[in-house]
């Protein structure tokens, strides 16, 4: 007999074959049509409202009408200078924000992004190899020359030293002559030669360049104990725009 709370099984559950009529020893239950029927639409019932109950409770895409702009992010970033060789010797200096290590093995690699416009891009085309100097609050007042004025129309090298009547910047070396010399106080100081071809990337060529050596300025030096410049805190100073110029 059929136990309590559970629908009959049905004809597809019976004993009886297309060649053998036999009928099975198990009793059919007397009340196999009409219960059945009830039973089966109560349960596909049941399991429709689990599947809506599922539908909504699943995460799905969302349609989203997104904003097209021509405003770039306006990201902080490490303020850098990158130190060159002139043609007669002495040093020339910019401002590099466009610098990003881009791997560490089996090189440790940095891109550059050199703003072709420059003395200093010139003097890296042709030499091929530059030291960056990570930038601290010290440096602030630099900004403007190393940034704002072309090597060009300015020694860079002897303004540096003699910068205001407050400030002043002496230059220290290496320990080599093809290498430029270096501003004084910068939180870390990277050799950089470039690897490989400079690519033309427009208003900028991009270069990757090799890490030959990582300097701190001092022996008691810790490395970043102290805190770099940023593209944010010039902004903030009203030295720099938005776009990154150094601002009038």
């Amino acid at each position: 007999e059929a136990r309590e709370g559970w629908a009959p099984l049905g004809p597809l559950f019976s004993h009886e074959s297309e060649s053998n009529r036999t009928t099975s020893s198990l009793p059919s239950p007397p009340f196999f049509g009409p219960m059945y029927a009830a039973n089966t639409r109560r349960s596909l019932l049941r399991f429709t409202l689990l599947l809506g109950v599922w539908a909504c409770s699943s995460p799905r895409a969302v349609a989203h009408a997104f904003q097209p702009t021509s405003v770039p992010p306006l990201v902080d970033v490490p303020v850098w200078s990158m130190a060159t060789l002139n043609g007669d010797g002495t040093t020339n200096f910019n401002i590099l924000t466009y610098a990003t290590p881009v791997s560490i093995r089996p090189d440790r690699l940095y891109s550059l992004g050199l703003y072709k416009e420059t003395l200093s891009y010139q003097n890296f085309c042709r030499d091929r190899k530059c030291v960056l100097q990570l930038l601290t609050a010290e440096h602030i007042p630099l900004v403007r020359l190393l940034g704002g004025r072309s090597g060009r129309d300015v020694d860079k090298e002897r303004e540096c030293a003699t910068i205001s009547d407050d400030v002043a910047f002496g230059l220290q070396e290496l320990g080599s002559s093809d290498l430029p010399k270096v501003l004084p106080g910068c939180a870390c100081y990277l050799r950089l030669s470039a690897s490989g071809d400079i690519v033309d990337g427009g208003s900028h060529d991009i270069a990757i360049c090799k890490v030959d050596e990582m300097l701190l300025p001092s022996e008691d030096y810790v490395a970043n104990s102290v805190d770099y410049l940023s593209t944010g805190r010039l902004r903030e100073l009203g030295i720099i725009t938005e776009q990154g110029r150094i601002a009038d």
